[in-house]
């Protein structure tokens, strides 16, 4: 989900408050196929995740690009995340509601497909929980041949650097725009449908997992594709351990690293402090 925010942030210069919304929605997308409809579990992911890049592209064109159309060459990167942050607030709260009037406020669940304990160093858990690590692993790498391998990853690249270059060069970086919106919409979509089987599927639930996949970029750097991996790593054992020996106040611990990292390196561990 945060490689997701951290492709539109990269490559649109927008902050999308409504990702956490994408992520809900992806997770609702698969209790519809697969536990109401009874669709095969990974045909049920793919589709979550490509209706969720759909639904991003039509809320770039209709939302996002009007916004998009504002900026200039000489406006600041902090101003332009500020109007698209104003723009996905709303979109937010639109989804929220929609969601809302839709399914209602009632927690659900999602059966597992794959309920098997396994022993792993003599540490049992969940085959699910394996399978949404080896699902994680095999995502980041298929970005990094996406992003550094391919020619489509220069293009992308290139325009979160300078996108009126990527114009004079002759390539339409509107559906490059779009494209990224939506890669980065549907990945939020597998986010919160590969999770939905552990956790309950509530309206809710992307209110919360935003501001932490926020916190990740900031600890990693915005930017940075290997930054954004460790920070996810750093703050998903700084939560794990902190809730094992800290108790409740576990977020609090990882506020204060998110502190005392931004203290020394304001733009994230591997990243660049904005201007």
């Amino acid at each position: 989900m945060v490689l997701g925010l951290d492709i539109i942030i990269r490559g649109t210069k927008i902050l999308n408050f409504a990702h956490g919304q994408f992520y809900m929605l992806g997770a609702y997308m698969l209790l519809l196929l697969f536990q109401i409809m009874h669709l095969d579990f990974a045909l049920s992911l793919i589709l979550a995740g490509l209706t969720l890049g759909l639904v991003g592209a039509i809320c770039y064109m209709s939302i996002f690009h009007v916004v998009r159309q504002r900026f200039t060459v000489t406006t600041t990167f902090s101003y332009r995340l500020l109007l698209s942050a104003m723009a996905s607030v709303g979109l937010m709260m639109i989804l929220q509601q929609g969601t809302l009037l839709l399914f209602g406020t009632e927690e659900r669940g999602v059966k597992t497909p794959f309920p098997q304990m396994i022993d792993i160093f003599d540490v049992r858990i969940s085959l699910m929980r394996v399978i949404v690590i080896l699902a994680a692993i095999i995502i980041c790498l298929l970005l990094y041949f996406l992003m550094y391998r391919t020619t489509l990853g220069k293009i992308l690249r290139a325009i979160s650097y300078d996108p009126e270059a990527v114009t004079l060069a002759g390539i339409n970086t509107l559906w490059i725009l779009v494209f990224c919106f939506a890669l980065g919409s549907a990945l939020a979509g597998i986010a919160g449908g590969i999770i939905a089987p552990l956790f309950s599927v509530t309206p809710a639930m992307g209110e919360n997992v935003i501001f932490l996949s926020l916190l990740v970029l900031l600890v990693g750097g915005i930017g940075s594709y290997r930054g954004t991996i460790l920070g996810g790593l750093l703050v998903g054992l700084a939560l794990s351990f902190g809730f094992q020996f800290l108790g409740g106040i576990a977020e609090l611990f990882v506020f204060l690293l998110v502190i005392a990292i931004l203290s020394f390196r304001p733009g994230g561990l591997l990243g660049e402090a904005a201007d």
